[in-house]
């Protein structure tokens, strides 16, 4: 992906470059201080940015370098319609099981670690609550053996990897949807969960705490076992005032896809007004990544940049057959026909 963007604006055809980003990295260890400097380097010329929360923005626009105006905030959003409570979602009673669903992938940095000494904690000090955990990964050998040495077969099931087309089927079986990241830009696992009317505990990390609001999730005081396990034993007397319905509807409102791609088109369209840029601007960007870096970027920007215009020469762009405008009428007509005009 950043190699594209380095060769879009190599091709000197007024290309204009969108960067999204769902990543959250460190700025402390030697893997991220590198992969910053990439980062910089390749999103040096980029007209502009998306990231899918104000958290995601901030370090984008840290690791970067990046004009804070040129990084827009568009969240991600949900096909509700996908992700509907059942149809008799009554809150648990009194006496009734509680059911705490896991989906994710079982790694450390979703937080496994912490979910096998906190699933403990919580079956010991409420009999009703029961763990659904869906996913797999390095990390379910260490579920596997907390569910052996804590005698907990009849309160944990684990499911292995769930089929996307299969995740809501899970998801509503439960009433609490745990989320243990240790870092997360966003989470668009806790926002179908809500769309399936359950009440999200997680830890506060990264975008997390930007995604719903008060009412719908629980967050752990700290990122520790014991606080985890608090936070879904003071998830559980909330569940009364669950409407899974209500929490369906105001995600669906909350995180359309409609209103995602208006804000995205938006964004394209402010791009396209913007001029082209020439080589020698586009190498004094690179050239301010640092002293010895930037003047990497340069010979490798020159270098491209003399390569497009042997291919020029080679091959002129002019001789190269254009892609066929593929307009709604035109899909109409090869359906009818079976075959497109190209003489349009």
């Amino acid at each position: 992906m950043h190699e594209c963007l380095l060769q879009a604006k190599a091709l000197g055809l007024g290309v204009k470059t969108v960067y999204t980003d769902h990543s959250l990295f460190g700025f402390a260890d030697a893997a991220s201080v590198h992969l910053n400097k990439v980062v910089k380097f390749s999103l040096s010329t980029v007209d502009a940015a998306v990231a899918v929360s104000h958290t995601c923005r901030e370090n984008l626009v840290l690791r970067a370098a990046l004009p804070p105006d040129r990084v827009a905030t568009i969240p991600n959003a949900v096909d509700a319609t996908k992700f509907s409570p059942p149809a008799r979602a009554e809150p648990p009673g009194p006496d009734d099981p509680v059911t705490v669903v896991i989906i994710s992938r079982l790694v450390y940095r979703k937080g496994i670690d912490l979910v096998a000494r906190a699933i403990p904690l919580v079956c010991a000090k409420d009999p009703r609550v029961r763990f659904l955990i869906g996913g797999d990964g390095a990390k379910r050998l260490l579920l596997e053996e907390m569910r052996e040495k804590h005698r907990l077969h009849d309160r944990v099931t684990l499911y292995g990897a769930v089929p996307h087309a299969k995740v809501r089927d899970v998801l509503c079986q439960g009433h609490i949807f745990l989320n243990s990241s240790l870092t997360e830009s966003f989470c668009i696992a806790i926002l179908e969960a809500a769309a399936c009317g359950l009440f999200v505990v997680s830890t506060r990390v990264g975008g997390v705490p930007e995604v719903l609001p008060p009412d719908m999730v629980q967050f752990a005081a700290d990122i520790t076992p014991e606080a985890l396990a608090e936070a879904v034993l003071a998830a559980v007397p909330r569940l009364a005032g669950v409407d899974r319905q209500e929490f369906h509807d105001r995600v669906g409102k909350m995180y359309n896809w409609d209103a995602v791609a208006a804000r995205t088109e938006k964004v394209y369209e402010k791009v396209c007004a913007l001029p082209d840029s020439s080589l020698l601007h586009r190498l004094q960007l690179y050239h301010g990544i640092g002293p010895v870096a930037g003047l990497l970027a340069c010979v490798i920007a020159a270098v491209l940049h003399l390569y497009v215009v042997f291919l020029e020469w080679w091959q002129p762009a002019a001789d190269i057959e254009l892609a066929l405008e593929w307009t709604p009428a035109r899909q109409s007509d090869r359906e009818d026909t079976g075959q497109v005009n190209v003489d349009e």
